[in-house]
């Protein structure tokens, strides 16, 4: 009884209109037809701040359609209303690439990793400062980007995006905002090595530097030690740890 009540209530506020049937097993019509609107109002807000700039350059009504048809498939999954945006983008952003224009998906791409960034878990501890016979320790709210539009800019008034290949490193800063960071593919390639955390800062960079066939020499370790410098004034990279025995 108590879990025929839950999926009907479930179909309720998710079904793309409410059954008689499950109106009456409820009881109080009324009452369970505000309470749809309730939910479903709380959901689109939420899912409306995080993919703000997706939402105003498809359309609100391209957009809602994306959420509504999401609705009717079951909804969100999690109990947490921050990670709601989330579930919503993994269903939607595959019909917008499809549907709209080509920088959509990027957008909406960037815009929901932005969000996961600023609500991510906190920053781990690490045991040691940053040393190149250590392995580093990163923020937890740090993701590399690979995007074939610059979406992180403001799009050209009424002409969206030009195709631009663009690395972003994207991490959270002291006001836990989400910042974007340009990268190269080298920086990029050692960010998710450090990611990885399975090598020294010393391995790593000698891994990355031979599979870009580049070489390290005076002119490159001065452009790693201002990369490295940076990440840590940016709280990017937060120390070292001692690599396994």
């Amino acid at each position: 009884m108590l879990a025929d009540h839950a999926k009907a209530i479930h179909r309720v506020c998710f079904g793309s209109e409410p059954s008689e049937a499950d109106l009456e097993l409820l009881g109080s019509r009324e009452r369970w037809l505000v309470y749809r609107d309730l939910v479903r109002n709380r959901l689109n807000h939420v899912i409306g701040v995080a993919l703000a700039r997706t939402k105003n350059a498809i359309g609100e009504e391209v957009f809602q359609r994306a959420v509504d048809e999401w609705f009717s498939t079951g909804g969100p999954t999690t109990r947490y209303l921050r990670y709601v945006p989330s579930e919503l983008a993994e269903f939607a952003i595959p019909i917008w690439q499809r549907t709209e224009a080509p920088w959509v998906a990027d957008l909406a791409g960037y815009e929901i990793t932005a969000w996961e960034i600023r609500y991510g878990p906190p920053n781990p501890t690490p045991s040691h400062e940053f040393a190149f016979d250590r392995r580093p320790v990163l923020a937890t709210a740090v993701k590399v980007l690979r995007l074939a539009y610059p979406v992180h800019n403001e799009p050209a008034p009424g002409a969206g995006y030009e195709p631009d290949p663009t690395i972003l490193c994207l991490y959270r800063d002291k006001n836990h905002k989400a910042i974007p960071r340009k990268l190269n593919p080298l920086a990029a390639d050692l960010l998710d090595a450090w990611r990885a955390g399975d090598q020294t800062v010393a391995e790593s960079v000698q891994q990355v530097a031979a599979a870009h066939k580049t070489q390290i020499g005076p002119d490159f370790i001065e452009k790693l030690s201002t990369l490295i410098a940076d990440f840590l004034n940016r709280g990017i990279l937060l120390g070292g740890q001692d690599p396994p025995p």
